[in-house]
């Protein structure tokens, strides 16, 4: 789909229904974050480098990923944090006619009205359409649900009922999610009930609340609510019509969820990367879409000796901490730096 017809898509449906129909696409404008879930794929924190996408970059990288015919976003990390560098980019895409339909964010800079206000104004003046708020136990353990809150209240103020994109619950159940983390009890429940994948922080923070598996056992889980474990759950994640969503980070990596670098974008564009099938991108990700992670220890521990370890609670988890030890012989595939560090 065109960018005008997903436009249209989204003022018809909102912006929920079209990223579901379409999938999406985003801009990963910083790594670093203003705070650190313990959920985090990207290991986004305070302390990651400082490396932002600049107002040119973001905009051409904008320009791209609506080639893609793909709903698309900024994200992070917190593209918050850079207010300024995020405002200019914003502007300068709608110059060109590229404007983001959405800017996805953990509601930390939400301390007031106006601020929200001011910031939400200027970016539907600059063509955005809408809104990505994040609420759960692990934001909420750094960001007052007030803030979130807020963020949603006068998203759907300026842009729409239709177009915030977030957590619908009741006040009530977004302020309990304060409460979740400092309770080790209760977080558990929720982690087993609501298992992320075990990549990144998640995999450092949250993994030892979940049942493990020796790697091989038939009954280790892919990635709790994505289903069984297999080769075509992995195929999924990386097929053009099946995956979620295509990302551009700003050191140039055109990359899935997972912290395998598919391309470059001095090489190659996103369209291209889909169009030849993100499942070739290169022999790593062959190994793990025809032989699942099992396939890629295997591989790891007969090139490189890799030491499969005795138990683990995902095949993403496997997958992970495989790619964590390929990436000392291949830092240009599994990577940035932030994902496995």
């Amino acid at each position: 789909m065109t960018k005008r017809e997903i436009d249209r898509l989204i003022g018809e449906h909102g912006l929920a229904s079209a990223g579901r129909r379409c999938r999406v696409a985003a801009i990963l404008f910083t790594y670093r974050c203003s705070i650190r879930c313990r959920h985090c794929l990207f290991g986004s924190a305070p302390g990651r480098p400082d490396v932002v996408m600049t107002p040119e970059q973001c905009a051409q990288g904008l320009r791209l990923l609506h080639e893609t015919g793909r709903v698309v976003h900024i994200a992070g990390g917190e593209p918050m944090l850079y207010w300024d560098a995020l405002s200019e980019a914003v502007r300068l895409a709608d110059e060109e006619g590229h404007s983001p339909h959405f800017v996805e964010t953990n509601c930390s800079f939400a301390c007031s009205d106006a601020t929200v206000r001011e910031r939400l104004t200027l970016l539907a003046e600059s063509g955005v359409k809408g809104l990505y708020a994040s609420a759960d136990p692990f934001h909420q353990e750094f960001v007052p649900a007030e803030n979130f809150l807020r963020v949603r209240r006068i998203t759907k103020e300026i842009f729409g009922e239709n177009n915030f994109w977030g957590p619908e619950n009741s006040e009530a159940e977004i302020r309990s999610f304060e409460g979740i983390a400092k309770d080790k009890k209760r977080l558990r429940r929720y982690v087993r009930e609501r298992t992320a994948g075990m990549v990144g922080t998640a995999h450092r923070e949250l993994s030892p609340l979940l049942d493990r598996y020796a790697p091989d056992d038939s009954r280790l889980p892919a990635w709790g609510w994505q289903g069984s474990a297999g080769e075509d759950h992995c195929r999924a994640q990386f097929r053009a019509d099946t995956l979620w969503e295509l990302h551009i980070d700003p050191y140039g990596n055109i990359q899935t969820n997972c912290g395998m670098i598919l391309a470059r974008l001095h090489e190659t564009t996103p369209r291209t990367v889909l169009a030849r099938g993100p499942e070739k991108a290169n022999r790593f990700v062959s190994i793990v879409c025809q032989r699942g992670p099992l396939g890629l220890a295997e591989w790891a521990r007969r090139r490189h000796g890799f030491e499969l370890p005795e138990t683990v609670t995902q095949t993403c988890e496997l997958c992970y901490l495989t790619r964590s030890f390929l990436r000392q012989f291949y830092p240009d595939v599994f990577g940035p730096a932030e994902v496995y560090e």
